[in-house]
């Protein structure tokens, strides 16, 4: 996981959300929370991060982001990049957030599935989702991606926070 600073992260537009980028090595912030330029930031961002490989040479990786406040991990974006060659521009992507549950099974706590719609390279989708902290979370996704013939899929999932 990755700790950034909110005020940067907002005022970089999200530039160092996609590169998991600490903000203190982009200038201008603190890794940890602090002031960066006068604002006072009391929440770190975090990530998780996940990728999987179908065949014929597609690949995909997804990071989840979120923040703390008090006793709650909300999550609040989702960004995935869709690569390969042959990769066309009718891709679809399924996300879900689970919250692993011992001895039984996970439970879905918010999912989205694109239409046929999703173009190759980078996207993504806001959400938000408070989790208490104590639970066990992850995201999970299925990549089906846009190829002449049969589409292949990857399913994966991130680390858990």
């Amino acid at each position: 996981m990755t700790r950034i600073s909110l005020a940067l992260a907002a005022a970089v537009s999200g530039v160092a959300l996609a590169t998991g980028t600490p903000a203190a090595a982009l200038g201008g912030g603190t890794a940890n929370g602090g002031t960066t330029d006068g604002v006072s930031v009391s929440a770190a961002a975090f990530n998780l991060s996940g990728s999987c490989r179908a065949r014929r040479g597609n690949y995909g990786n997804l990071k989840a982001y979120y923040y703390t406040r008090g006793r709650y991990d909300i999550f609040n974006r989702m960004n995935w990049n869709l690569a390969g060659p042959g990769l066309r521009n009718k891709n679809n992507v399924t996300l879900r957030l689970r919250e692993h549950l011992n001895l039984r099974p996970d439970r879905t706590l918010w999912r989205w599935q694109s239409r046929d719609n999703v173009r190759r390279g980078t996207g993504g989708v806001s959400l938000n989702e408070a989790v208490p902290r104590r639970a066990k979370v992850h995201a999970d996704f299925t990549f089906v991606f846009d190829r002449s013939g049969s589409d292949p899929r990857c399913h994966g999932r991130t680390n858990s926070a």
